[in-house]
């Protein structure tokens, strides 16, 4: 089963996690520091705990999909 997930971002910008690109944002700063996670992290629907912070505090989940 792959888990894919969208949020989106207070300012309209959207994050998303999928098992074959990891972490991805449409926000170029933002894509630059889950790329970093991406290179920490093996791209598996696990979120490390500070982004989980941060879509807790700043996103809403708008997509969920287990394709």
């Amino acid at each position: 089963m792959n888990l894919c997930f969208k949020w989106r971002r207070r300012d309209g910008s959207t994050v998303e996690f999928s098992p074959t690109k990891g972490w991805t944002s449409d926000d170029p700063a933002k894509n630059e520091w889950l790329s970093k996670l991406n290179e920490t992290f093996s791209a598996t629907p696990v979120i490390p705990p500070s982004v989980l912070n941060w879509l807790q505090q700043e996103c809403q989940l708008i997509e969920f999909d287990t394709a």
